[in-house]
């Protein structure tokens, strides 16, 4: 009940985010402040890649796991899903600064790979 009741939270939100960030794109001018407009398609892409990636993430696990999974394959399936989306974001940031994308990408790959490990080891 719990596992279930936490997947429809996830859903719920990637379903909201994905319509607010539709919207912000659509109807928000960003000519008027571009601030706002920054943060606001930032957070909202940044929730909806998130949930997204944890939902997929986490029916990868079943399925390795052969349906079974508790509750901390959720939460670390959501950890992961916001590392791949934080990723996702600076590698725009990259783009969008004429940055070397790929060799800045590798370094973040493997600082956040690293971020990981140090982070699941903590939990056991």
């Amino acid at each position: 009940m719990k596992k279930s009741f936490l997947l429809l939270i996830l859903f719920l939100i990637f379903m909201f985010s994905s319509i607010t960030f539709y919207m912000i794109l659509n109807y928000l001018d960003p000519y008027d402040n571009k601030i706002l407009a920054v943060i606001f398609v930032t957070f909202t892409f940044m929730s909806s890649i998130s949930t997204f990636l944890a939902l997929l993430l986490f029916f990868i696990k079943k399925i390795h796991y052969r349906g079974r999974v508790e509750l901390y394959h959720i939460k670390t399936s959501f950890r992961q899903g916001f590392l791949v989306s934080l990723l996702l974001l600076w590698v725009i940031v990259f783009w969008i600064l004429n940055a070397p994308v790929l060799i800045l990408t590798v370094l973040l790959f493997i600082i956040l790979i690293l971020l990981e490990l140090f982070i699941q080891n903590l939990d056991y």
